[in-house]
């Protein structure tokens, strides 16, 4: 009979060796796939961003470009100072502060294209101004005997006739006094009633076509936006069709607390609303057709400028004087620069310790922001954009 094998086994040397190399491979691995996550997390908050600000920039434009549509060719509207009352409730001079992020925002309010609120270290709030009508930039003459119409020297052309029932946001119409000589007074929102009579079709035999005539009362709809200041009438008139009540943008955008750019509807129409998501800072710039480093009026941005600058501070703009109406004349364009921050703290070996704007402007109308430990865990990009505001443009009636 053969000798029995003996069992064989592991050593202790051959034992620790395979918890070596275990040890080894584990460590490979877990590197590995952190390393892919910090690269996914990094590649996903630039995703996030882009479509951020995407969305963002979107609706600023919107705005924005559209900022005195309705009201530029009329001199004596700029600096006017904002009445509305909405079922006898006063909404402009606001009768409480504005929320934040626009608690910085007066109360009181005149009339401007666009305006920026200076934010300092934080975000900039920007307000817009303008009409949405067929019949904009034409300031109408008007008179009234009884307060709660208009009597229009001319033809209303452009409202919309409140004989349908699909009409019931009725026409708002900004009645302006025009006293030249003067420093710009109060202008007020009315609204045209649901009685309006609707358009005639009648032949013009010198055109050969059938067109639209209107009545030139305009009844007012007083329960609800009130009647026409008595100082108003005395100073030539005008009156500058709005659009349907839904349809004017009377707007602020801001940053709040949470990183959302939210819209604010200066009218009280609907409630703020929510535009953008992930927003850390917006600053803006004026872009001026002021004459200085180029031509004044040729329509071309001469020169940007802050909006912490002497003559062009929010309470520079709403000073109410008759000198002011030119120089909000001279705003062209907005610039605009925006800096998005990814939705999750990210890992980074050198992460962005400041934010530095407007570059290419003098340093004093640059922007910089040193970001504190804890901004410093997440990733940022900056968007700059200028947005022309293309009404304004169109020159004044001097």
């Amino acid at each position: 009979m053969g000798r029995r094998q003996r069992q064989a086994g592991l050593s202790i040397v051959e034992m620790m060796v395979g918890m070596v190399v275990g040890l080894v491979a584990s460590l490979v691995i877990m590197q590995s796939f952190s390393s892919s996550e910090t690269y996914r997390r990094n590649i996903s908050g630039t995703g996030d961003a882009l479509q951020s600000a995407a969305i963002a920039a979107q609706r600023l434009d919107m705005l924005i470009q559209e900022a005195g549509s309705g009201l530029a060719r009329g001199s004596w509207v700029w600096g006017c100072r904002l009445l509305v009352t909405e079922s006898g409730n006063v909404v402009l001079p606001s009768p409480t502060g504005y929320p934040s992020p626009f608690s910085s925002v007066p109360q009181t309010l005149r009339a401007v294209p666009a305006a920026i609120v200076n934010g300092g270290s934080g975000s900039d709030v920007i307000m817009v101004m303008a009409g949405d009508s067929a019949a904009g930039n034409q300031g109408l003459s008007f008179s009234s005997a009884t307060g709660d119409s208009l009597v229009v020297q001319t033809p209303t052309i452009g409202m919309i006739p409140k004989s349908s029932a699909a009409a019931l946001a009725y026409d708002l119409i900004l009645t302006v006094p025009r006293k030249l000589a003067e420093d710009p007074g109060d202008c007020r929102v009315v609204q045209a009633a649901k009685t309006m009579t609707a358009p005639v079709l009648t032949t013009d035999a010198s055109l050969g076509l059938k067109v639209a005539t209107f009545a030139k009362l305009v009844p007012l709809n007083t329960t609800t936006y009130g009647t026409v200041d008595s100082a108003i009438y005395t100073k030539s008139p005008a009156a500058f069709h709005l659009g349907l009540r839904d349809n004017p943008n009377f707007a602020m955008l801001g940053v709040s607390s949470d990183s959302e750019l939210v819209q604010y509807d200066l009218l009280k129409r609907i409630d703020p609303q929510i535009v953008g998501e992930n927003i850390f800072l917006i600053k803006a710039r004026y872009g001026l057709d002021n004459g200085v480093g180029g031509d004044i009026n040729d329509n071309a941005v001469d020169e940007w400028v802050s909006p912490s600058e002497s003559g062009w501070t929010f309470a520079d703009l709403m000073d109410g004087k008759r000198a002011t109406q030119q120089r909000i004349g001279y705003i062209k364009a907005l610039r605009i620069a925006m800096v998005v921050r990814s939705s999750q703290p990210i890992t980074t070996p050198a992460p962005m310790t400041s934010i530095e704007l407007f570059q290419d402007l003098a340093s004093s109308r640059r922007f910089s922001r040193t970001l504190t430990t804890e901004e410093q865990r997440y990733q940022y990009q900056t968007y700059e954009w200028v947005i022309p505001l293309r009404s304004m443009r169109t020159p004044p009636n001097i």
